[in-house]
């Protein structure tokens, strides 16, 4: 009996070693694919990121859709750097020097830049989408303190502030590593809170003690399906966003993530400003690593 079968590769993204990062699912080609199956698929594969990746026509771009266990997102930083790095990787699209890829994803066209080393795709930069900043919500603080079971002093003395790069972020700044270690996400907390908050992903960072990086964080993302994920380039793109508008950093940066949960993952990142303060380019990148490939069946066998 002949099975229909999908054929998708399995990457660690913001990281140099197998089983660190962010793992993630690229289906190189879902054109063969019923749509109606992609957030079936990416709930089977139960990874923080499924990407449904679509060849060009005639001299288009790459088409991609990126999908949670849960909802489909309008664009993601570790799905984005995983896809240019297997495009550059498998496709031989380049061997020295600098490669531009740019990918077609549901907010727009997206540049990504990949630099070879050896012959071999090395650092991948995507080029988020500018910044928009939201409110802030130091008046909360408190509760977001209990929605992360820590007590109020181990919050900083900085803005509680809304962020966006494409997902809606809400940046939190804590005191210490040890308060960044202490927290205890409390989905059921959230449920109350997620409207206030305008059903952000939440972002927790600190700047002191951390060890051979310059910022480490936390991301939690009950509102796309993700308790806890080891590395998100669509939150670091707020966070060096938010450290650029306060003069907290001077990129670039490095950022450590997924720490607590074993998967250490370190995202490079960097924005440019103009004359005036104002923020002219985002960027989020980071090595990639490939872990293996397999097969979908989209038939019963």
């Amino acid at each position: 009996m002949s099975i229909k079968q999908a054929e998708y590769y399995l990457l660690d993204v913001f990281t140099d070693e197998k089983y660190g990062g962010n793992p993630l699912a690229i289906f190189p080609d879902a054109s063969a694919i019923n749509e109606h199956l992609f957030q079936k698929i990416a709930r089977e594969m139960n990874l923080s990121e499924t990407v449904f990746l679509f060849p060009p026509k005639e001299n288009s771009n790459y088409s991609m859709r990126i999908f949670t266990p849960e909802k489909e997102l309008p664009t993601a930083g570790h799905p984005t750097v995983g896809t240019a790095y297997y495009m550059a990787r498998m496709h031989n699209l380049a061997k020295e020097g600098s490669l531009k890829i740019t990918l077609n994803q549901p907010i727009g066209a997206v540049d990504v830049f990949v630099e070879f080393e050896d012959h071999h795709p090395a650092m991948v930069t995507m080029h988020h989408p500018l910044p928009v900043f939201g409110p802030t919500h130091n008046e909360k603080a408190w509760q977001v303190a209990e929605l992360l079971s820590l007590d109020i002093e181990d919050l900083d003395d900085l803005p509680i502030e809304e962020v966006s790069c494409g997902n809606n972020t809400l940046i939190v700044p804590l005191k210490s590593v040890e308060a960044l270690g202490k927290i205890r996400f409390r989905p059921h907390l959230w449920d109350n809170l997620r409207s206030e908050f305008n059903k952000s992903i939440v972002y927790t960072f600190t700047k002191t003690g951390v060890k051979d990086g310059d910022v480490q964080g936390r991301m939690f993302g009950p509102e796309v399906g993700i308790l806890e994920d080891p590395a998100t380039g669509s939150a670091n793109g707020p966070l060096i966003s938010y450290l650029t508008k306060h003069q907290l950093v001077s990129g670039p940066i490095l950022s450590l993530q997924g720490c607590e949960m074993g998967r250490r993952s370190k995202l490079h990142l960097d924005a440019d400003v103009d004359s005036q303060g104002n923020i002219t380019a985002v960027k989020v990148g980071g090595k990639c690593v490939f872990v293996g490939k397999g097969f979908h069946f989209l038939e019963l066998m």
